[in-house]
């Protein structure tokens, strides 16, 4: 079935990003579990777990939800829209994203914006705090993210990073500006320069961002982000929501 799964992933490599990146490089944390056409990815690294549900047909989300209400009760959820009537987790938030993409980027430069490094440990820590900075200082220990930041008075105010590479696309993520610093058009810069970088490899960058965060879409349609795809982010359990 891994095999079947695989050759699904392929054809689309932006929207099955993630799992093509777990099966190749995260297998040990990564556990697939499968009926008829659909799936549940269960990603462990983390807690709670990440999941994502695939499936075309009506009848193999209902067995997958059912497999999932009775062997976890914490986790994050990513499921398509479509399929928003069948949920009824207790205590679930759902906040629906937006996946869009770029390979031809417009760049609004501005100054003191630089790659990251683990040298810049304090700062990142200080802009991120101590969960996502953790996150974002081991990936770039493992040499497995690409780290874009805007620097003021030598103090990090606003940054970005890839959460996944692959040989042809990127998914870009943790984008945040100090909160007294937005809408300056200092994240536009930083991840305006990081798509650049990326699209220079041969990358299509790519990014989720939520459906109710106009500012967000408005400064990534004007670097050049297209509307893609859509998901839901489903958070049981757990106050997670993402950025």
């Amino acid at each position: 079935m891994l095999s079947q799964l695989e050759k699904l992933f392929l054809t689309d490599h932006v929207r099955f990003a993630f799992e093509i990146y777990d099966l190749r490089f995260d297998k040990e944390y990564t556990e697939f579990k499968t009926t008829r056409e659909g799936y549940l990815m269960i990603y462990r690294k983390f807690y709670p777990p990440r999941i994502i549900l695939h499936a075309d047909k009506e009848c193999t989300v209902r067995e997958l939800l059912s497999i999932l209400k009775n062997e976890e009760s914490k986790f994050v959820l990513f499921i398509e829209p479509k399929w928003s009537r069948l949920l009824n987790f207790p205590n679930m938030k759902i906040y629906p994203e937006i996946l869009m993409t770029c390979d031809k980027p417009s760049v609004f430069r501005k100054e003191n914006v630089r790659r990251l490094g683990i040298e810049d440990k304090e700062e990142i820590l200080a802009l991120y705090g101590q969960g996502l900075g953790d996150v974002l200082l081991q990936l770039l220990r493992d040499n497995k993210t690409t780290a874009y930041g805007l620097f003021l008075n030598s103090h990090l105010v606003s940054a970005a990073y890839t959460l996944i590479e692959l040989e042809n696309v990127a998914v870009i993520g943790g984008v945040l500006t100090k909160e007294e610093l937005r809408n300056r058009g200092l994240a536009t810069s930083v991840v305006s320069t990081l798509t650049k970088y990326l699209t220079k490899r041969g990358k299509v960058a790519s990014l989720y961002v939520r459906e109710d965060n106009s500012p967000a879409i408005h400064v990534y349609k004007k670097i050049g982000f297209k509307e893609y795809w859509k998901r839901l982010w489903i958070s049981v359990n757990t106050d997670e929501k993402p950025l």
